[in-house]
């Protein structure tokens, strides 16, 4: 499911574990990639995910719909991303 919205918290995770659980049926190694929802903090699915193997999370910013963004240039664009507290868990 990509960038979910307005979606109850718990039936995400639920539908999430069951993509996963089905993913894992047919391979051990295939990554499992999971978006976290637009309308909550970009962290919100970290400890759900802990205990799975290859998962990626999907987040990323719209700077394109952000005026903070209009006078950056690429690099200023990726040296936010990189500096931005809550995605220091994201970047390394």
């Amino acid at each position: 499911m990509n960038e979910p919205k307005g979606v109850n918290l718990d039936i995400l995770k639920k539908y999430y574990k069951e993509a996963y659980d089905a993913v894992r049926k047919h391979s051990s190694s295939a990554y499992a990639i999971m978006s976290n929802p637009l309308d909550a903090d970009s962290k919100v699915i970290l400890s759900f995910v802990k205990g799975f193997d290859r998962v990626v999370i999907d987040v990323h910013y719209y700077n394109l719909y952000s005026c903070k963004f209009n006078n950056m240039n690429a690099q200023q664009n990726i040296d936010f991303i990189r500096e931005d507290p809550q995605m220091l868990s994201f970047v390394g």
